[in-house]
């Protein structure tokens, strides 16, 4: 039923539904400086020394093209194998904290999909330090980067996402075990690369169907923590921050349909044939309804739906759709295209744009200009050779294709696309002491936030601070956010699919306060 589409989701067909579950150039170099010594300590962030391993050095980005040379934090990016039999190895980029990286939390960003790249959404689209300008070649500052308060990782995983990779073609065929396990195990290495951070404070982040990678992480997390024979098994998980994230089928495809005609983008039949014949639990990415007569009626209604919805950004309702002049011809046919069926048409996502209202105040003019084509300009950016030399990335082993946003290279198993991940949150607020924070972008059609309030409402939770309006900096209603025992969900105002690139100001304030222990 659905794409995969560059960020979260793969693009439903309407995914029930169209989700997408689910972002001249100056000599670079890459590794040590000519003449550094590996083992010489290094400054980080605002003079304070840190002692890196020789592995470390070794991934250290000294520039990068379109900007120049790094000199007010530090990144690093590479790759750490996580199945040595496999020849499975997980691409990363980290970005340490320009306040305290010595003393900052260490928060793991993943995007969706399933087989969505991180680098192409977080890093250089949403809340990395960069982004790309509409050449494609130069980069402009992301003044609102979540690596102002701490150090970010960017993971492209699964195997086969991005630049990632396996030795092995059978790791192509992937779930949801497999992903958290393999994702546990690159941070077990990374902290072995980088071990001045083991003792920081662990945060896992993410949307669209990051709802099922970052709770599934945590919880292997959890149970591998409770089982380590010494300190270097274990990660110091506090908790995590999720959005608009494809947690349970049934609840957020009927959510998306409630959405959908409480803001008129389907008509009065449409919804209602929606309602009743369509089975929501059995409907997901690339997964038809079923086989009986009600579920071909069921295919009828979605096709319905996919007509009246065509044109509309359905990441972003109120935003318009990117339409360079390659892409013309594309969004005529886009209903055509994308169907229910699990058919292998376009991306969603790739004809929409995201999109960024304006901001209040002085952070008006410190923004980078709303760009409603970024996702092409990632491409580009990260397919230039200068670029992934720069990065270390692609270098010894050469992969047979481009890097894209969203992996064609994987197949992603149904049952787990269609599981609940609601028996995962509530062993883990019955037994890890996690803190957790869901929060929804209030005009996204994909994953909307009407689900998202009925899956955490439903799980039955004590209220410990009603439902009421939280203020960003800027002193307007950022959103609305309830308390619950052990876990919050809140709102961010006039904010899509991609929150932290939409609503930037917004969702910066929700993440700093969550991460200070406090609420917006």
């Amino acid at each position: 039923m659905w794409r995969a589409g560059p960020s979260g989701l793969a693009a439903a067909t309407v995914a029930l539904l169209i989700p997408a579950l689910s972002h001249a150039a100056t000599a670079w170099r890459s590794g040590l400086a000519e003449g550094a010594s590996i083992h010489a300590p290094r400054q980080s962030g605002r003079g304070r020394l840190t002692e890196y391993t020789p592995e470390a050095e070794a991934d250290r980005v000294l520039s990068l093209p379109g900007w120049g040379d790094l000199d007010h934090f530090s990144v690093f990016a590479g790759y750490i194998t996580v199945d040595e039999a496999a020849g499975r190895a997980l691409f990363y980029v980290y970005v340490e904290s320009e306040r305290s990286p010595e003393d900052d939390p260490l928060v793991l960003w993943l995007n969706g999909g399933p087989g969505c790249s991180s680098l192409g959404g977080g890093f250089l689209s949403e809340l990395g330090p960069f982004y790309p300008k509409a050449d494609g070649v130069t980069l402009q500052k992301n003044p609102l980067a979540w690596n102002r308060v701490a150090n970010m990782l960017f993971l492209e995983s699964p195997a086969f996402v991005g630049f990632s990779y396996s030795n092995t073609s059978a790791d192509r065929v992937v779930g949801d075990a497999r992903t958290a396990r393999d994702a546990r195990l690159f941070l077990l290495g990374f902290i072995e690369r980088f071990p001045h951070l083991r003792s920081n404070d662990l945060y896992l982040s993410g949307e669209s169907y990051a709802g099922h990678y970052v709770p599934g992480l945590a919880l292997e997390i959890v149970r591998a923590n409770a089982k380590a024979a010494d300190r270097n098994g274990v990660l110091d998980l506090q908790g995590f921050l999720v959005g608009n994230a494809w947690t349970d089928t049934a609840i957020d495809n009927e959510g998306a349909v409630d959405f959908w005609w409480a803001h008129a983008l389907i008509s009065d039949e449409t919804n209602q044939g929606l309602k009743e014949t369509c089975d929501f639990s059995k409907i997901g990415p690339l997964k038809q309804a079923g086989q009986s007569e009600t579920a071909n009626d069921c295919d009828d209604f979605i096709d319905a739906a996919m007509r009246e919805l065509t044109g509309i950004n359905i990441y972003e309702i109120y935003a318009d759709l990117c339409l360079p002049e390659s892409a013309l011809a594309m969004v005529h046919a886009f209903s055509d295209a994308m169907k229910p069926a699990g058919a292998l048409g376009l991306s969603a996502r790739a004809l929409t744009a995201r999109y960024r209202t304006t901001r209040a105040g002085a952070l008006e003019s410190e923004e980078p200009e709303y760009d409603p084509c970024i996702d092409y300009e990632v491409g580009t950016y990260l397919n230039l050779p200068e670029v992934q030399k720069a990065l270390h990335a692609n270098q010894t082993v050469k992969l047979p294709h481009k890097w894209s946003d969203c992996s064609r290279e994987i197949e992603y198993n149904m049952d787990d696309l269609l599981s609940s991940m609601l028996p995962v949150y509530k062993e883990l607020l019955e037994n890890a002491g996690l803190r957790i924070l869901v929060f929804s972008g209030d005009v996204d059609g994909i994953v909307p936030v009407v689900g998202s309030r009925r899956w955490t409402a439903g799980l039955g939770l004590t209220t410990t601070r009603p439902w009421q309006p939280w203020l960003s900096a800027t002193q307007q209603v950022g959103g609305y956010i309830v308390e619950y025992e052990g876990l919050s969900f809140a709102t961010v105002r006039n904010a899509g699919h991609m929150v932290p690139y939409v609503q930037p100001e917004r969702m910066y304030h929700l993440f700093s306060a969550f991460l200070a222990g406090g609420r917006p």
